[in-house]
């Protein structure tokens, strides 16, 4: 009888908790982001970015999903500091940070991946709007003299005509700054 509980109780775990145990499949977790499920999502996908083999695909949908910006910056970089190279995916989802530490002032580590991103992460799709994104952080953070260094290296990506906008009103600001001292 105790030997029939056990087993009964080792396959319940199993089924129960088998995902988190052995990976999460990405179709999975797609699931959960369609659905809104991002609790779930984050749950089962944290401890498996921070100590597996990366999906990048699943980390893009845990930074869109993760609501501490702390626990995303952890995760990044528990990931960034395993491997010397990392496809433009990951720098993605670089860039999903970057978006949200400037919106929420978390200018030290807005700071510290938007160097990362600007050194490492011309793979991405979005590294004209990373490398702007890093240059409004530093200038919202008081840097002005970085953010001006930073926003002249985002002036010679290709970039679209709305991103060249933004860039120039960024000028503008900066050269107030300038008048202002």
């Amino acid at each position: 009888m105790f030997q029939a509980a056990s087993k009964f109780s080792v396959i319940l775990f199993f089924l129960l908790f088998g995902a988190s145990v052995f990976g999460v499949d990405f179709e999975q977790v797609y699931e959960y982001y369609k659905k809104g499920n991002y609790d779930t999502l984050v749950k089962v996908s944290r401890h498996g970015l921070r100590s597996g083999e990366v999906d990048y695909k699943i980390l893009l949908l845990y930074v869109a999903s993760e609501p501490s910006l702390e626990e995303i910056d952890k995760t990044l970089l528990s990931i960034y500091s395993r491997s010397k190279d990392h496809p433009s995916i990951f720098f993605n989802s670089v860039y999903l940070f970057l978006e949200r530490a400037l919106v929420l002032e978390a200018y030290d580590s807005g700071t510290r991946w938007g160097k990362i991103f600007l050194d490492k992460g011309e793979s991405s799709v979005r590294y004209a709007e990373g490398v702007y994104t890093y240059a409004c952080i530093l200038y919202s953070a008081g840097n002005y003299q970085s953010a001006e260094s930073v926003l002249d290296k985002v002036k010679s990506t290709p970039r679209d005509s709305k991103l060249g906008k933004r860039i120039r009103i960024l000028e503008m600001n900066l050269d107030k700054k300038k008048e202002e001292k």
